[in-house]
């Protein structure tokens, strides 16, 4: 095991991790030994940023801080001593965060993976230990069923990875590409609605069916046979096309938990305008209720907003969505020692 030194005195550590969408899975059946295997994208809208303070007296936060986030954050400091930080003597031990911005919580957006990466590597530089990700994913708890975010922690862009296997520790990731820079996503938060999380999440994956082989084998082939090769030729309308069709078969078999293929019924009648107005490429990011819609520019993604916006304004069931226009990430999280900013960015 690697020996923790002395921490590294009164340098200013911060680590800034964007969020992420969560597409689909690959296969939910695990009819040829691999569980689960996902889709997902590194995006600009929101990010977890926080960092170390640099004396005794903790100041205060850049933003209101929820005793949920609060405990959280206290949760998993106390799991990085307990585990990749075991050997750290007990007085070197007293740190303090300073939170910058945090992804929305139960969004859809990777919020709990992305605190809990970027806690990790905060304390891992501060003592000076070289610890890979996917090591700090796996002791933080996380990537038991989606490798996503792990994936855009260390170099952003769109990835793919394989799931579980039976000695698996956390997924591997098999595709990553640099999302093209001239796209963007329109956005749509419900600020009056969560995904499903927690114990309830859990209880949904132990209650649904098994995910029907076929559609399993549907989604493999779109994804290797039309949505990766239309990322790469940044083709937007056979990709869009995929995503539609993926978000059709994954959405169809989580809508008895989540009371259809949206979990928000406000998204869903606003989706249904963007299907009305020609889009395709729309996708609710994991359980929700985030969802979005790919667009080939700017220029469509404010067309397509200026429209959003005007049922908006006309129904006041859906006074509660914010849309946003955002891109893709292509850069792992930053780190920040010192003034100077490197990006982990490990392909």
């Amino acid at each position: 095991m690697q020996q923790p030194v002395s921490p590294v005195e009164r340098q200013t550590i911060c680590v800034q991790a964007p969020a992420r969408l969560h597409l689909g899975f690959l296969d939910l059946n695990g009819g040829l030994g691999r569980h689960f295997g996902s889709i997902g994208l590194a995006v600009d809208s929101h990010h977890t940023k926080l960092s170390l303070a640099d004396s005794d007296d903790q100041p205060p936060s850049d933003i209101p801080v929820t005793d949920s986030s609060s405990q959280k954050i206290t949760k998993l400091i106390n799991q990085f001593y307990l585990t990749l930080g075991a050997n750290i003597p007990p007085d070197l031990r007293q740190v303090s965060l300073i939170i910058h911005s945090l992804i929305p919580e139960h969004a859809g957006l990777g919020s709990g993976t992305q605190l809990a990466l970027v806690i990790g590597q905060i304390l891992a530089k501060y003592h000076q230990l070289d610890i890979p990700t996917a090591k700090i994913a796996l002791a933080m708890d996380r990537g038991k069923r989606s490798g996503i975010g792990i994936s855009t922690f260390d170099t952003g862009g769109f990835v793919v990875d394989a799931g579980l296997g039976p000695n698996s520790q956390t997924p591997v990731r098999l595709f990553r590409q640099d999302f093209p820079s001239q796209w963007r996503l329109v956005m749509l938060m419900d600020k009056s609605h969560q995904g499903i999380h927690g114990q309830t999440e859990i209880q949904a994956f132990q209650q649904l069916p098994t995910f029907p082989l076929q559609h399993s084998q549907r989604i493999c082939h779109l994804t290797l046979m039309q949505l990766l090769p239309a990322l790469i030729e940044q083709d937007i309308q056979l990709f869009g096309s995929a995503v539609s069709e993926i978000q059709a078969l994954i959405g169809q078999h989580f809508a008895p938990a989540q009371g259809g293929q949206y979990t928000s019924q406000a998204i869903a009648i606003l989706m249904e305008h963007c299907k009305s107005l020609g889009f395709t490429g729309m996708a609710q990011s994991s359980w929700g209720p985030t969802s979005c819609v790919f667009t080939e520019s700017q220029s469509q993604a404010d067309f397509l907003i200026d429209r959003l916006r005007g049922v908006i304004d006309s129904n006041p069931q859906l006074q509660d969505i914010e849309l946003i226009s955002t891109a893709g990430v292509n850069k792992g999280a930053g780190i920040t020692i010192d003034g100077k900013t490197l990006h982990f960015n490990k392909q």
